[in-house]
């Protein structure tokens, strides 16, 4: 059933106006909100008249709805329509009806003019693309939260109900929504770009949550080899890579490895019926990703086409973001009534720096402790200087807290579970305190949690995360105090943290003699390293909210893959001289196994197989165990088995770092598996069953065969012959149920408009 409750009120008027237009042929205007003229549709054609009026009292009593009600009536006598409409979220009696008739009277036609919840559901169930156009209905029914909870979205971003849900009350549909569903229908790819703050990963979400309600699966993606390794062409499949310029250097060697490989995906996917591929990237970084490599933007690729810039709202879409975020704060009538003085609202709205993450963030509960005369003052204060929003509160808080702040900005950025917080905040917590001459207390950590909690901090399902990305910023440009960063190398504990704070230290370090004396840090949390075991899989025995297949769950405890690890270790030998961190390196390659993510960490040792090569002095005795080491490393991870399009990206990889030098125990075990390829062609290809496996097969042979020069007629008449011998099946492609729609009127919207949308926000 549809979920009324999800609706703001301008949200419910748009559901009205459509059910509305669909019941009586007629289109309806849309007029502002509130109480200038208590219109939220109007037809008129001629001299007749026909004015709809809503009222979204889902959680009111009936005496609310009355004395609402009545309120309109000397707006009814004054417009005189010819026809009019009354529609409330509430569930109405017949005996309510007949109240309700006699208030109306005599401008109703009958009772039947008079709508409840009862017949908004008939409605929908008559006219089923209107529920699908308005994405809050169905997008927080139980089945489709189900569904996206044991899809991989969340358990990726680590969410939960109530988050999804509270995302899906404060979303504001708008036109980039229906035109991302074009391209992505058209393209099967689209690159969603954009400032930071401006909504990217909010309207990927959003649309992803659109395909997993259609039953397509769906993969997150931290790189191309992860998605390379799920691309199944028979099951309907959505990626997401989020940011996905931002996790490689932009340099242009780099770029160009994963041209090579972006190239690949982008040609299988949009040759897939079945698969789409959603992108973010911050506009910048695209820009310069642009600017240094010629294959973005180069006939083969044409990265640019897939490309929807988004952030350039209208001014009502603006108004609507606003809106739908203090609707459902605890702010005060006071709050709100403060906003409809002077020109706030206009100047807020029209602001040079509007942002939606920046509207988050003033919405949120620790700002009902402002007087609400200040309230309008600290949003356009917000606006010129996004950091003032967390500055003050920040400073007023103790040691504990702040030091609580400073261990999760160095987490996962989804957020960390308590006990792996809690352990990483004991040891920063008495080592900040202990140079600060601070005392500590066993209760700290609880009571730090209890003070930020909905002011800075979000606790749900025993996880940890900041209230909103914004604090994040705030505290990327706050901690540039290196007294305080120099403390904190000997706390770290986990590889994912440590591999923050240093990324967070190059930003700060001004010299290369900082830079060696921060590393040197690192050596006793390096000295422990090799026990760490790199990304792993738990089956998640204990979890409560089982999928809908009463099956465990899977689930992926990512850590910092084997190659970041090993990166991050030369990295402090670099800039330290310190022998100890290779000696490290050189322990962790030997002792620690390549279990999960082993193609994803696979792909970047012929990097650190040259950067060694290039970086130590051949009479360094430690150089050529550690190129041997990474060598064994590679045949670990082809002796696990090798899928053909893992060998063409392992040999273009290899072939960008060694050329003709690839190092012989690699070239032999390589030619083995090439050679089996075009051998034993039968053999790999006995487990495909439908024509596009095969075609996409030979595809790769065929590739294979122009990079080593293999005569692939034999091998691709053994897979020719296969699909002779297929039955014929019907092409399959999965349907996309979509119906373009938009919040926006279409109208003009003025200053007027704007205030009496804001108005219904204050309780009489």
């Amino acid at each position: 059933m549809s979920q009324l409750e999800n609706l703001s009120a301008i949200d419910f008027e748009d559901l009205c106006r459509d059910l509305a237009r669909a019941e009586t042929g007629v289109r309806f205007s849309a007029f502002g909100a509130g109480p200038d003229g208590g219109i939220d549709g109007r037809f008129s054609q001629g001299n007749e008249t026909t004015i709809l009026q809503c009222k979204h009292y889902l959680n009111s009593s009936f005496s609310d709805l009355e004395r609402a009600a009545k309120k309109e009536v000397d707006n009814i006598k004054r417009l005189k329509p010819d026809r009019y409409l009354f529609v409330t979220s509430q569930s109405l009696t017949p005996k309510k009806v007949e109240k309700l008739t006699k208030i109306f009277h005599p401008f109703l036609k009958g009772s039947e003019d008079i709508w409840g919840k009862e017949d908004i559901h008939a409605l929908l169930r008559k006219n089923p693309r209107i529920e699908a156009s308005h994405i809050k209905l169905w997008l927080s029914s139980t089945a489709v939260l189900e569904r996206i909870l044991s899809s991989g979205l969340e358990a990726f971003t680590e969410a939960t109900k109530g988050e999804i849900l509270d995302e899906i009350k404060v979303y504001t549909r708008n036109p980039s929504f229906d035109e991302a569903v074009k391209v992505l229908e058209q393209e099967n790819i689209l690159i969603i770009s954009g400032p930071s703050g401006v909504g990217k990963t909010t309207l990927a979400k959003i649309l992803t949550y659109k395909y997993l309600n259609d039953e397509w699966k769906f993969y997150a993606i931290r790189s191309l080899d992860e998605g390379f390794v799920k691309l199944e062409e028979n099951n309907p499949t959505i990626f997401f890579f989020d940011d996905f310029l931002g996790q490689i250097e932009l340099r242009r060697d780099s770029l160009n490895q994963n041209d090579t490989k972006l190239s690949t995906f982008v040609k299988r996917v949009r040759k897939s019926k079945n698969t789409r591929f959603i992108l973010t990237t911050r506009g910048h970084i695209f820009e310069e990703a642009r600017r240094l490599s010629d294959h973005i933007d180069n006939k083969k690729l044409q990265l640019a086409k897939y490309l929807l810039d988004v952030g350039l709202y209208s001014r009502e879409i603006k108004a609507r973001i606003l809106f739908n975020h203090i609707s459902v704060s605890d702010l005060s009538n006071e709050h709100f009534a403060s906003l409809l003085k002077d020109d706030w609202l206009q100047k807020i709205i029209d602001h040079k720096n509007y942002n939606p993450r920046v509207i988050a963030s003033v919405s949120s509960e620790c700002l009902d402790k402002i007087d609400p005369r200040e309230y309008p003052q600290a949003i356009e204060n917000a606006l010129n200087s996004p950091d003032t929003i967390w500055r003050k509160p920040f400073l007023s808080l103790n040691t504990k807290s702040k030091n609580l702040l400073y261990t999760l900005f160095f987490c996962r950025e989804s957020g960390e579970r308590i006990e792996s917080i809690k352990e990483s905040y004991s040891a920063l917590h008495h080592s900040v305190s202990r140079y600060y001459n601070q005392p500590t207390e066993p209760s700290d950590f609880e009571e730090a949690l209890r003070s930020l909690e909905s002011g800075f901090i979000k606790i749900d399902s025993a996880k940890v995360s900041f209230i909103n990305p914004s604090v994040q910023d705030f505290l990327k440009e706050y901690l540039v105090d290196k007294t305080l960063i120099s403390l904190l190398p000997k706390t770290a504990i986990r590889p994912e943290w440590a591999y923050k704070l240093w990324t967070h230290i190059k930003l700060i370090s001004n010299s290369a003699k900082e830079r060696k004396d921060f590393s040197c840090k690192f050596l006793s949390f390096a000295n422990e390293i090799d026990s760490y075991q790199p990304s792993k899989i738990i089956l998640d025995t204990e979890k409560e909210d089982r999928s809908v297949y009463g099956l465990f769950e899977p689930r992926f405890e990512f850590g910092l893959s084997y190659s970041k690890i090993l990166e991050l270790l030369f990295n402090w030998w670099s800039d330290s001289d310190e022998y100890l961190f290779l000696e490290k390196a050189l322990s962790f390659l030997k002792k620690s196994p390549l279990k999960v993510h082993s193609l994803i960490s696979i792909l970047d040792l012929p990097d650190l197989h040259n950067w060694v090569d290039d970086s130590l002095e051949n009479t360094t005795s430690i150089k050529h165990e550690l190129l041997i080491a990474i060598e064994y490393k590679f045949l670990e991870f082809m002796n696990q088995g090798v899928s053909i399009e893992e060998l063409n990206l392992l040999l273009l990889h290899l072939d960008d770092y060694f050329g003709e030098s690839t190092p012989l125990i690699i070239q032999e075990k390589l030619d083995s598996l090439i050679d089996y390829e075009f051998e034993h062609t039968e053999e790999s290809v006995s487990s495909l069953d439908t024509e596009d496996e095969l075609v996409e097969y030979g595809e790769q042979l065929t590739f294979l065969s122009g990079l080593t020069h293999h005569d692939s007629t034999h091998a691709l008449t053994v897979i020719q012959e296969c699909i002779d011998n297929l039955e014929v099946e019907d092409d399959f492609e999965q349907e996309v149920t979509h119906s373009p729609k938009s919040n926006s009127t279409g109208e003009a919207f003025d200053d007027n408009n704007l205030k009496s949308l804001f108005a219904q926000l204050i309780k009489n």
